[in-house]
């Protein structure tokens, strides 16, 4: 029975995937994975906890779950025909086309968007360019904005290109200078990497440029990979049935990040929380603004998560570890 289950991972249920359009399997129906899965939750409350990476072997459903915050993100205004999804009240940082149109500009209901970058993307399809006619074509970098980007096994991406993701995801615009043209867009995306050691290694100063780097482990316990099949295979016979079967439980998590969203913004951070966040990062050498910024803001999503406008010295003592795990010898 175990090498039978052996066989049923999620990189089986990837291939599927892309053999057919179907809905990403429900982040809420993984099974297990508690870390994993309340680390894309608080990703989702506060995007200013910065870019993330889960890191594990092939199969165990680290690019699933990453797919499966689609249904979960909450709701939001796109301008009508923007390559950028801009925001129809946010407009200063409107891209150029917004900002020049003279017409009336229209808007649309959508979720935030969420977006996987395919394995051997050209540079051109990943950072866009001028076309034959010499119209700017954007790339994943420009239509993935005020969204995020899945960086599936990033560290089989050459290093240049993984460096220049996080310095756009960082500055949250995109400036490109060519023989064809120098341009530059807004480009406000968070990326959620994954990574199977087995692949390679990634050097230390590109790791640290993640605020968050999550071990994944496989599940062992029996019952629980049995159900994990039973899951998976209830997907395929029928992945509508099955994402509706998950819809209440899924608009219940959307919920929940949505409100945690507006509470981030209105949640206190005491002194002696700040406190706090100097003293552990000082005791392991870690005490830079980045670090502490980090520390900040994932202890601001724990607390907004759980429907509080207060942060407390057990918020950061809950998210240390993720933030502070990969740092450390």
């Amino acid at each position: 029975m175990s090498s039978d289950l052996d066989e049923i991972v999620f990189a089986d249920l990837s291939k599927y995937r892309k053999k057919k359009e179907m809905p990403p399997f429900p982040l809420v129906a993984i099974v297990g994975q508690q870390v994993m899965k309340k680390t894309l939750l608080l990703h989702a409350s506060n995007p200013d906890i910065g870019s993330i990476m889960l890191v594990g072997e092939a199969g165990i459903g680290k690019s699933t779950a990453a797919r499966g915050l689609r249904d979960i993100l909450p709701r939001t205004e796109s301008i009508t025909g923007c390559f950028y999804n801009c925001h129809p009240e946010d407009k200063e940082n409107w891209c150029m086309d917004c900002k020049s149109s003279v017409e009336d500009l229209n808007s649309y209901p959508t979720r935030i968007s969420i977006s996987e970058l395919p394995i051997g993307a050209s540079e051109k399809r990943i950072f866009g360019g001028f076309d034959h006619k010499s119209r700017l074509k954007p790339g994943f970098v420009g239509r993935v904005n005020h969204g995020y980007l899945i960086l599936p096994r990033a560290n089989l991406l050459d290093p240049a290109f993984l460096n220049r993701l996080l310095d756009i995801s960082e500055a949250g615009i995109h400036r490109s200078k060519s023989e064809s043209g120098d341009f530059s867009h807004p480009a406000d995306f968070k990326i959620i990497a994954t990574m199977n050691p087995e692949d390679g290694e990634l050097d230390n100063e590109v790791l640290e440029r993640f605020s968050m780097i999550i071990s994944v482990k496989a599940i062992k316990d029996i019952e629980e990979r049995i159900e994990i099949v039973r899951r998976v295979e209830a997907y395929r016979a029928d992945p509508e049935d099955f994402v509706l079967k998950n819809r209440r439980e899924m608009e219940a998590f959307s919920a929940r990040v949505t409100r945690a969203r507006d509470l981030v913004k209105r949640t206190d951070v005491p002194e002696k929380v700040e406190e706090a966040i100097k003293k552990i990062t000082k005791k392991l050498g870690q005490d830079n603004d980045w670090v502490k910024d980090a520390l900040r803001q994932a202890a601001l999503a724990n607390a907004a998560f759980d429907d509080r406008v207060w942060v407390t010295v057990d918020d950061v003592a809950e998210i240390a570890e993720l933030v502070l795990g990969h740092r450390m010898e």
